[in-house]
Formats: structure tokens, sequence, C-alpha cells
């Protein structure tokens, strides 16, 4: 889920009397992985990541949205010193740290040009996705940029058909942001997934967050077909 803070989840998806402070541990024995939004319009203090990092077993993964400045203000033009930055903090997770996300904005179009300066400056030492949300993305150039530069391609069903999808890096990406599925709709990502995953390929999905508890449960339907 890209979430796991929600009081309403106590005694729906949570057992019931679960502390506030307990929630992610909770969450972690659900799902093997989170997506942490909030780290998109402010960094939290060092020691809310430790106690994230400490709460959950040596096999979670957080998943990080990259903050804002990075791709929405600087729009990914002179951002080593921003990434060194936010990249200092999400280290502290340690080896609980899975991939970082840059969700670009909707109206960023394709610039060869740029994904090279962007991708050439990135380090080496931690997993990269890219979320584009206009369609020149997805065309053959646009994806052959993104692996060049190890940078996976996360594709949200909210604006791209995830039949569409091509690792560009040794994981793949999905947000499933749709405010509903049906059985046929989670039978057919849920295929997509297994024959990435069966090809070898790390597969990360999150659900959109939502106080609702019933927006876990298109998620939990997911992992019984992926497990299954």
């Amino acid at each position: 889920m890209s979430g796991f803070s929600y009081p309403e989840w106590i005694g729906e998806i949570y057992p019931k009397g679960t502390k506030r402070q307990l929630m992610l541990a909770a969450y972690a024995e659900i799902f093997p992985a989170v997506e942490i939004n909030m780290t998109f319009r402010r960094l939290p203090a060092e020691g809310t990541v430790h106690k994230w990092r400490d709460a959950v077993p040596e096999s979670f993964r957080f998943a990080m949205k990259a903050f804002q400045i990075i791709t929405h203000w600087r729009r990914l033009v002179d951002t080593e010193d921003n990434v060194k930055e936010f990249m200092d903090l999400a280290h502290r997770l340690g080896g609980r740290l899975g991939p970082v996300l840059f969700q670009v904005p909707a109206t960023m179009k394709f610039d060869a040009a740029l994904i090279d300066a962007f991708g050439a400056s990135l380090p080496t030492d931690a997993l990269w996705a890219f979320e584009p949300r206009e369609p020149s993305f997805l065309e053959a150039d646009a994806l052959d940029a993104l692996e060049r530069h190890s940078l996976a391609l996360c594709l949200n069903d909210d604006v791209f058909d995830p039949g569409r999808y091509r690792a560009t890096a040794g994981f793949a990406y999905f947000r499933f942001h749709r405010d509903f599925y049906t059985d046929d709709d989670l039978e057919q990502r849920a295929e997509i997934v297994r024959t990435i995953a069966e090809g070898g390929t790390d597969v990360y999905v999150f659900f959109a967050h939502e106080d609702n508890p019933d927006s876990v449960r298109p998620a939990l339907s997911f992992r019984e077909l992926v497990s299954g």
C-alpha cells in the first residue's frame, strides 16, 4: 500500500487494539513493502526514519517518493545536491531501503538530453524508479533512455494501460491507483506481475492509500492472486 498510518484500519486490517505507534509493525505482518509518500512534500526527522527501520523485519522494504524540489521545482535539472540530501536520509533505512520513486509532473514530456543528464547524475548505490504521466514516455526511445540509466519504469494504471509495461531496470514498479477494481481487473494485473516475476525480475506493486479500510481489500486480493 501507499501508506500505513491509518487509525481507521485498526480492527479491520490491523488487530483490534493496535496502538498507533505499532501500526507499521502490524502492516509488515501483512505486506512485504510500503510506499512512503510524505517524503514528496517534506523530509521526516532522522528519528522517525530510525523508528520505521526498527519496526519491521530485515526482509521488509520501504519505497520512498523523492522530494518535490527534485521533480517539480527543478524538474530534474541540477539536482545532484538535492538527491544527495534526500539519500543521506533514505540510507538511514539501511538494507530495508527499496526503490526511490521520481514522480514527474504530468506536463513533462520525454526529452532525451534531460533524461540522460539526470540519469548520469544519479549515484549507483540505490534503486531508482521513474513515474511519468505523459504518453511520450512510453515510446521506445524513452524507454530505451530509462533503461540506459537503470531507471525502472513506474506505471500508474490510472494513467496508462498496465499491459504496455516494459521493464527498464532490474526491478519493475506498478502503482495501482484506480478507485475500483473488478475481479477480472485484478487477475489481469496479477498475470502481468507474475509473468515479469517469473522472468527473474523483482516487482514492486502499491495500491492507493485511503483512510477507509475497504481501500485495502483489492491489495489483499491481489496478494493472494500473485502468491497462489
